[in-house]
């Protein structure tokens, strides 16, 4: 029996501490580079000892689509999620740079910076440079050049990954002869050694998601969106060969109950990183934009972002979750990052760009059955005008033991008077660091909207926390509304116009301050 008590005990205990995890947030704000920012995507590594190195690309242009630009070069900056702050940056000039792959070097210490070239014999090459832990120089009398094909490098969009045994697998485009692009697969050691390489036919030029399937044996996956917008997913072998597929239809839900409603996956196109699909163990995992829509009656359409997971075998939908943080059709979500752990949780970040109440990145966290562990909002520093395609990033952030301990996101903002101009990072972790007080930041375990306001408030929490009150002061300090129950909406009806500071207190006693504009 009392074996019996101290186990449960214990299992109470356990339970007690995954419910009560504390969850760090940590924002390096808003960071003039001095250069217009002109691309910042797939741009950024985490190192052995936890830094992280950005690189973006700036140019003379503000046109977000490349319109006229001049491209300058690369800038390369480093950050500490530890400190929460800017430790080295550096510009390197060059006018025309290649979409490129960053990474931790896998056999030893130093980073690697991978890209294909056209070299100066009108051939395609493979550039492979190392740079140190401790310096973002890079020393490109060291760089292991190894020639792949004999016409010219296109500039589509390629592909790099490096798969668990230590390869390096491309996915690159050249010239045609009549015009268009050829797609080429290859894999190599990481000494330039080319061991296998395959022109793919039309039917696998799917321009990106590149990921591995198996590691024995060897096996990758790639994605597309095809017939009737559904989504394709591709195994290949490891000569390139095509071994099976899988069809996720978009098709969420269709009734006719009352009012006619279909709901359904936006699937993105080949190049864009909003849809995210990836395997775990004998399941399918799928991130995606979607809409629920009333056919038109009533006006009524909703939209979000949607996570599935499918039974590989028979393609069988097992869980589904929604995440629409913000009413109307004016939302159009935008996926950031979808990975799993290697303790098998989730991390979504998606970022919904209501023209109506502003921008905001919601970085969750879930367990392998989509349940949410936590969720937080992330706002951003100043008023993103860009796509946000090409201005954010976000992946899983690690420790220097290598394990994930939560998700960073990073992106540029711009001022109206210098637009594209700024970077910032958003740290998000399980666990403490040297975190600054949350009240101080741009991230939220709460969203509120819409600021401006006429009537309420509408709040959402995330599960992990518990309201215990929420007030309103105007500027002279003096309290003018206060609730303490039912905090899914906050009443604004009869108050004067003008800015109010909303006090938001927790159960645990942290406490958010928010300037409220009341119409």
């Amino acid at each position: 029996m009392k074996k019996t008590a101290l186990l449960i005990i214990g299992l109470l205990l356990v339970t007690s501490m995954l419910v009560a995890q504390n969850v760090s947030m940590d924002f390096i704000p808003f960071h003039y580079p001095g250069y217009n920012i002109f691309q910042f995507e797939n741009k950024i590594l985490q190192q052995h000892n936890g830094d992280l190195v950005a690189n973006v690309l700036v140019a003379t242009s503000n046109d977000p689509y490349g319109g006229d630009a001049t491209i300058l070069g690369n800038i390369f900056y480093k950050v500490s999620p530890a400190n929460c702050q800017y430790i080295d940056s550096l510009f390197v000039a060059d006018t025309t740079p290649a979409w490129y792959m960053f990474s931790p070097n896998p056999h030893g210490e130093g980073n690697l910076r991978v890209n294909i070239e056209t070299n100066e014999n009108g051939g395609t090459t493979l550039r492979i440079s190392h740079f140190p832990d401790d310096d973002l120089n890079i020393n490109h009398d060291e760089d292991i050049v190894a020639p792949l094909y004999d016409g010219a490098a296109s500039d589509y969009l390629d592909s790099y990954m490096i798969d668990s045994q230590g390869d390096l697998v491309l996915k690159y485009y050249t010239e045609g002869a009549s015009g268009g692009s050829i797609c080429h697969m290859a894999r190599c050691s990481l000494d330039g050694t080319l061991k296998h390489e395959a022109i793919l036919p039309e039917s696998q030029n799917h321009i990106i998601t590149l990921g591995e399937f198996n590691s024995s044996p060897k096996q990758y996956y790639q994605w597309k969106r095809g017939t009737g917008q559904n989504l394709y997913f591709y195994v290949i072998d490891s000569v390139f060969q095509v071994k099976n597929y899988y069809v996720v239809n978009k098709e969420l839900e269709y009734s006719f109950n009352v009012v006619p409603v279909v709901e359904e996956f936006r699937f993105a196109s080949d190049n864009s990183n909003s849809t995210f699909v990836f395997p775990d163990g004998g399941d399918l995992l799928v991130a995606a934009p979607y809409v629920r829509d009333s056919g038109g009656y009533y006006n009524f359409k909703e939209c979000g972002t949607a996570v599935a997971r499918y039974e590989l075998r028979t393609m069988q939908r097992k869980a589904l979750v929604h995440f629409n943080d913000w009413p109307g059709p004016s939302t159009d979500a935008r996926i950031m990052c979808f990975k799993q752990s290697s303790y098998g949780n989730l991390y979504l970040v998606y970022r919904e760009p209501s023209q109506q109440y502003g921008p905001t990145m919601t970085a969750v966290k879930m367990d392998g059955d989509l349940n949410v562990i936590w969720k937080r909002y992330c706002y951003e520093p100043n008023e993103l005008k860009v796509d946000p395609y090409w201005s954010m990033y976000s992946d899983l952030l690690k420790d220097e033991e290598g394990k994930e301990k939560g998700v960073y996101i990073a992106g540029h903002s711009n001022r109206d008077t210098e637009p594209y101009s700024g970077l910032f990072f958003f740290f998000l972790t399980d666990e403490d660091m040297d975190a600054v007080d949350e009240g101080e930041l741009k991230v939220r375990p709460y969203a509120y909207y819409p600021n401006p306001v006429h009537d309420a408030l509408h709040m959402k929490f995330s599960p992990d926390v518990q309201p215990q009150s929420v007030e309103l002061y105007d500027l002279q300090g003096r309290l003018v509304r206060a609730q303490t129950a039912n905090f899914e909406s906050f009443g604004m009806a009869g108050l004067a116009t003008g800015q109010y500071v909303m006090k938001i207190t927790l159960a645990d006693g942290k406490v958010y301050s928010d300037k409220v504009v009341k119409e």
